[in-house]
């Protein structure tokens, strides 16, 4: 019988351990760079910027906004860094050619559809024939009412549109004014309120790219984190089923109980940003138009009323008392609904399908006809 010396079951123990380390990397190299980004690819992810004081996406990037196998929507970031099928938006006007700026979040950010396919380009196509049209989308995910605020003062002025057209969903109130965890909510501009009123702004600090965001660019973090929504909570719905599925708590995206908690606040803030969105606007000459998300998971349910739609009310009255046009897409929805049952976002994702976008486009050209 060979009695196997220490030190060489240390050394083979220290090959066997590199060789399996080597295998990893290998392993982990040819993930990176084969199977994450020809076999399975993920999703591509635009870079960030900050300019002008305002976080966007670095210029002239394009891709293809991928979410499991059900969304696969090219984008492209244009040289002024928003999601547009307009590679630039130049600041002087073209005769006889009207400009419609719309502002917001995600849903007119649109990664979720082909880059010409937003309630925007709806709305361009249906003004074409009797006035040629250019629309203009300033958006990005996450941002709340304030921030649309601020791109209004930093961007959208500076192009002169004809109309100002911002789309409101239902995270948008809460989050001016309290901060949620992320990657660039320290980079929208948030209100300071006290003894209920609005005592001041707090301005965006400067985003600046770091180690993070080198690994979500990574083919591998870019197929699970963003193509696949692999974190933490997803898991735990996958396995278990959502948390607030049955939870009346929670509507539209939000958890309404925890919302409407704020409710004083949110009042005084809508108030707020609309009063200096509407003098924002009249100072150029442009007309105004609010529109806001409804609860399409109560219209798919077909309630009568969702606890969410008080942010709706609130926004209604507030536009109201500033003398702006509102537009309530809930009713919208919910009579194309009830015509044709065809849903209005994804099995994946709740964001607007191109069914969504167009609903939401014909409405808001609606009202822009009659104005």
């Amino acid at each position: 019988m060979t009695i196997e010396k220490p030190g060489s079951r240390l050394r083979n123990g220290l090959i066997n351990l590199g060789v399996s380390l080597a295998s990893l990397v290998v392993f982990l190299l040819f993930c990176e760079f084969v199977l994450f980004r020809f076999v399975l690819p993920g999703s591509d992810v635009p870079r960030n910027d900050f300019v002008n004081e305002v976080v966007r996406y670095a210029p002239n990037q394009q891709g293809v906004w991928r979410i499991r196998d059900e969304v696969a929507a090219p984008f492209s970031i244009n040289a002024q860094g928003w999601n547009s099928p307009l590679p630039d938006y130049p600041r002087e006007r073209r005769p006889g050619v009207r400009r419609i700026a719309f502002v917001g979040d995600s849903f007119v950010e649109a990664l979720q559809v082909p880059v010409g396919r937003s309630f925007a380009e709806v709305v361009q196509a249906g003004l074409a024939p009797s006035a040629p049209t250019e629309t203009f989308r300033f958006a990005l995910a996450g941002a709340p009412l304030s921030q649309y605020l601020h791109m209004v003062e930093r961007e959208v002025l500076a192009t002169k549109p004809d109309t100002i057209v911002v789309l409101l969903v239902h995270n948008d109130f809460d989050e001016s004014f309290v901060y949620r965890p992320g990657r660039y909510t320290s980079s929208f501009l948030k209100l300071k309120i006290e003894d209920g009123k609005v005592t001041g702004e707090i301005p965006p600090q400067p985003w600046r790219p770091g180690a993070v965001e080198w690994l979500r660019q990574t083919a591998t973090a870019r197929y699970f984190l963003y193509r696949w929504q692999l974190r933490p909570q997803a898991l735990v719905d996958a396995i278990f089923g959502p948390a607030h599925a049955d939870d009346d708590r929670f509507a539209a995206n939000i958890d309404v109980s925890s919302v409407l908690s704020h409710e004083a606040e949110i009042r005084v803030a809508t108030d707020y940003v609309f009063k200096r969105l509407a003098e924002r606007a009249q100072s150029i000459g442009a007309r105004l138009l609010i529109a806001m998300d409804g609860d399409r998971r109560a219209i798919y349910a077909e309630r009568s009323d969702s606890r969410a739609l008080t942010l709706n009310r609130i926004a209604a009255e507030a536009a109201q008392r500033a003398g702006i046009g509102f537009l309530d897409l809930h009713p919208v929805f919910a009579a194309d609904w009830a015509k044709n049952h065809r849903r209005f976002d994804f099995d994946a994702d709740s964001h607007w399908n191109e069914a969504g976008h167009a609903v939401a486009g014909a409405a808001v050209l609606e009202v822009l006809k009659a104005q």
